[in-house]
């Protein structure tokens, strides 16, 4: 399942004052900065957000997709990427899900997509990891690619229906 159609699946938001693609990244933001006030400084240049709104939506979140902050044993991790538009840029939103305890493990922004960026998520998000999981992708060949680089398992799921006709 795609990031987006995930958080709009939660059902997390009474409201939709504020895009779904901006509360993606302003979540990722604060996961990298871990400061509500930085995130919405950092949105607030392309969108005009309170840092209340955001530290509301993080509590939403944790309610139903906790995020885990420990090293621990993981069998299955699903890892999608999601192109955010902003002002007039696009932004790669990677994140990755312990499937098993539908815990967000790693959420981070990256202005680029290719496979030194996936490894590089791949690898930090590992620092959760007691040991090697399997992975979860979708087909994306940067995805392939980088968990190839680093002998992992993985299989493919198709995350997005494709319309037939």
């Amino acid at each position: 399942m795609k990031l987006k159609e995930l958080i709009e699946g939660l059902n997390l938001f009474e409201r939709e004052r504020t895009p779904t693609e901006v509360r993606i990244l302003g979540v990722a933001i604060y996961i990298q900065t871990s400061s509500t006030r930085r995130t919405a400084r950092i949105l607030s240049e392309f969108y005009p957000i309170s840092h209340t709104a955001i530290w509301k939506w993080i509590k939403k979140i944790e309610e139903r997709l906790p995020i885990s902050t420990e090293k621990k044993k993981r069998n299955l991790i699903a890892i999608d990427e999601t192109v955010v538009k902003a002002n007039k840029k696009r932004y790669y939103v990677y994140s990755a899900v312990d499937v098993e305890r539908n815990e967000l493990i790693l959420m981070k922004v990256y202005t680029t997509r290719n496979w030194l960026v996936t490894k590089s998520f791949i690898k930090e998000m590992l620092k959760y990891c007691d040991n090697k999981p399997k992975f979860v992708i979708d087909k994306a060949p940067w995805l392939k690619r980088a968990l190839d680089s680093l002998n992992l398992e993985f299989e493919h799921e198709k995350f997005r229906e494709e319309e037939s006709g």
